[in-house]
């Protein structure tokens, strides 16, 4: 038997499992077991809770999609770690460092269900030519490769609901390159970013607070916070020095206990 709580995080949907007072071991059979909607649990990432590795951070948190894979980061997901921590008193209500595989963030407690992030300014990468014509042939110019804890390929158009964004990744992900990075759709209007992401490992989630954060870094005024809106919701975004800060929901949906091995 395994205890979980479900939560989300604007509508990017966790499987939360604390490994601190019991070692929980997960194989990818028994993760996509879990991951699927119809016959399991259902989620975009199962979060394991673990004791630190590094003395300086307060735990290590892991990330595995639905298929199976580990995935490098999860800004809605840690959001949702403080609030499974803070709530079941497993540490204080304080600001916290958690390591990840990709790079720690410190996650911040709001007066309300929102929790802050806060994490390195997002990275731009150059993609080899080979690549960049590659994306060319399908007619993709305008666009950023971005590492914000995980890899992204970040489109502009004007038609983010409309494109059909999962072959578009399919297509992309043949590649080598492309196989393990995060493709978003984006576009501007007025103060705002719309914004779809389909996950590597996970598919297209409702959101993404990686790609928001890639997608802010290089649309971000340096004195106003910006609104990335997905499906899911909205997240505030604003640069602090060369840090980004990202304030978002982080919600209970349920808890229950796991039978199945």
């Amino acid at each position: 038997m395994l205890k979980f709580k479900k939560m989300h995080g604007n509508g990017n949907d966790f499987i939360v499992i604390e490994n601190l007072t019991k070692k929980h071991v997960l194989s990818k059979s028994q993760l996509i077991k879990m991951g699927d909607r119809k016959k399991g649990l259902g989620f975009d990432q199962l979060i394991t809770i673990n004791p630190p590795k590094n003395f300086n951070h307060d735990f290590y948190i892991e990330f595995y999609n639905s298929d199976g894979s580990q995935a490098d980061m999860c800004m809605n997901g840690v959001r949702s770690v403080g609030a499974f921590l803070w709530k079941a008193e497993l540490a204080p209500k304080k600001p916290l460092l958690l390591g990840t595989k990709s790079k720690p963030v410190l996650i911040k407690p709001t007066g309300s269900k929102k929790v802050k992030v806060v994490l390195d300014y997002p990275v731009k990468k150059e993609i080899p030519k080979s690549e960049a014509m590659f994306l060319e042939k399908y007619g993709l110019k305008k666009y950023k490769f971005i590492n914000a804890g995980n890899q992204h390929l970040v489109v502009e158009t004007k038609k983010v609901f409309s494109y059909d964004l999962d072959a578009l990744s399919s297509k992309l992900r043949k590649r080598k390159f492309f196989k393990n990075v995060n493709i978003s759709l984006f576009a501007k209007h007025s103060k705002n970013l719309e914004l779809r992401t389909n996950e590597a490992g996970a598919g297209e989630t409702l959101s993404c607070g990686s790609a928001s954060a890639a997608t802010a870094s290089f649309n971000i005024n340096d004195r106003l916070p910006i609104k990335i809106i997905s499906a899911g919701g909205e997240l505030s975004l604003r640069k602090i020095n060369d840090k980004l800060e990202m304030t978002g929901p982080a919600e209970f949906i349920c808890e229950g206990v796991w039978l199945k091995k």
